[in-house]
């Protein structure tokens, strides 16, 4: 193998074996485009333009990414009848099923002109005529409410009563139909005090059912 020179500092060196020349070359000891010769060249070329000293540059290691973390699993839950509905968890508030017992201020005149209305409105079915014949009447009207409310609670204790009877007979219970029959005692007092109530001329709230309002 010839001997090779190379040209450093505007100087020639050399000779030196191919090998070693290579060695300098590739340890960057000599820069890449360092002028080279060799018997049998015609002139001096460049080092990378020799094909003895044209290295194929190494492979660069593939860089090995990080494992990407698995996004978490979203759990799909079937949506719970009381999210986003922090009423579902509110007591039932009773004021706004019963109402709120207020009594009502009316004029002497008024109170006095319909009495007769006022007293009708306790006496069942005719809680209509003060409903229809004296519907500017304060004082009539809210004797009437209260007599209508207390007629319907009449009528729904009247068939609640009986249906359980039934039962309570066909079960051998017929003993305690007669405890039942201590429910109508009930309406019995409210509309005994709502007859006192509009012959004294007051509008005060029946226990039980004076917040309920039927008529407007």
């Amino acid at each position: 193998m010839s001997d090779w020179y190379y040209a450093a500092n505007n100087e020639q060196k050399g000779p030196i074996n191919e090998s070693e020349l290579k060695a300098n070359l590739a340890g960057n000891k000599l820069p890449a485009d360092t002028l080279v010769w060799k018997d049998g060249m015609d002139n001096w070329t460049p080092a990378n333009q020799v094909s003895a000293f044209t290295f194929r540059p190494a492979p660069t290691p593939a860089k090995i990414q990080p494992p990407v973390a698995a996004a978490p699993v979203t759990k799909t839950v079937a949506a719970s009848p009381v999210v986003d509905n922090p009423s579902s968890t509110t007591p039932v508030d009773m004021s706004t099923i019963m109402g709120i017992p207020e009594s009502l201020e009316v004029t002497a005149e008024d109170a006095e002109r319909h009495k007769v209305m006022g007293i009708l409105a306790y006496l069942g079915i005719l809680c209509l005529v003060p409903i229809l014949a004296a519907k500017d009447s304060p004082f009539a009207r809210y004797h009437a409410n209260q007599g209508l409310v207390l007629f319907l609670l009449e009528i729904v204790l009247l068939i609640s009563t009986n249906v359980l009877a039934v039962v309570f007979s066909m079960l051998s219970l017929g003993f305690i139909n007669f405890f039942l029959g201590l429910v109508h005692l009930v309406p019995l007092v409210l509309l005994i005090l709502g007859i006192i109530n509009a012959a004294a001329g007051k509008c005060v709230p029946l226990p039980v059912i004076g917040g309920i309002k039927l008529l407007k």
